[in-house]
């Protein structure tokens, strides 16, 4: 059978990325695709558990490298007991998250070594990349004013960490345009909406996926 299509959806707290990807997963449906939506840190028993740590507001001292390495292990997990099973059960898969947010929080916001990050990132999801990323793009100020609940442990970083982070991820679309794709995540939501899923279609159609 063949290999269906990856899709990730990334952008910093509040930016819309969780609700453009559950838009795009209920529109595909609604065209008969069978479509496998999950997210990072999380998408299996064992990588939600890590996900509740890695979040956990009480552990905010956590160190970066220690933060690093649960994310790829929940990654891995993740990756092996679920995606490239929907992959190769010809499904498309939607990720809310995956190794560009490791990228631009750990590498970027934490100033971890880039070039280490990468590596590990490419060992814990075991090579697997995206066919594309949807990178919702949106000031942070803008951002953070959606949040209306108790914030996690990753949104009490402050601004400025999350401004590295939006910045280290609009450095990484540049870097690599065509399998990054960069939206603009104030537009109207249903607007937003139309111009991610014509540019999943095209994609889709290309690879013979509808």
């Amino acid at each position: 059978m063949k290999r269906g299509a990856f899709i990730v959806f990334e952008g910093i707290e509040g930016s819309g990325k969780s609700t453009q990807a559950e838009l795009l997963a209920e529109a595909l449906k609604g065209q008969g695709v069978k479509v496998d939506l999950t997210r990072e840190p999380g998408g299996t028993e064992v990588s939600e558990g890590i996900r509740k740590v890695l979040l956990d507001p009480k552990l905010e001292e956590m160190h970066p490298r220690t933060e690093l390495l649960l994310y790829l292990a929940a990654r891995s997990e993740h990756v092996a007991k679920r995606i490239r099973r929907k992959l190769f059960a010809g499904e498309v898969v939607i990720c809310d998250r995956f190794t560009l947010s490791t990228l631009a929080y750990q590498a970027g916001g934490r100033e971890l070594p880039g070039k280490v990050v990468a590596r590990l990132c490419k060992f814990g999801s075991f090579g697997l990349e995206p066919d594309l990323t949807v990178l919702v793009d949106l000031d942070v100020g803008k951002a953070f004013s959606r949040l209306d609940r108790d914030q996690d442990r990753l949104e009490k970083a402050g601004l400025e960490f999350h401004k590295k982070v939006r910045q280290a991820y609009l450095e990484y679309a540049r870097r690599a345009p065509k399998r990054i794709r960069v939206f603009d995540g104030a537009k109207e939501k249903t607007m937003l909406h139309e111009e991610i899923k014509k540019v999943v279609l095209e994609l889709l159609a290309r690879k013979g996926a509808l």
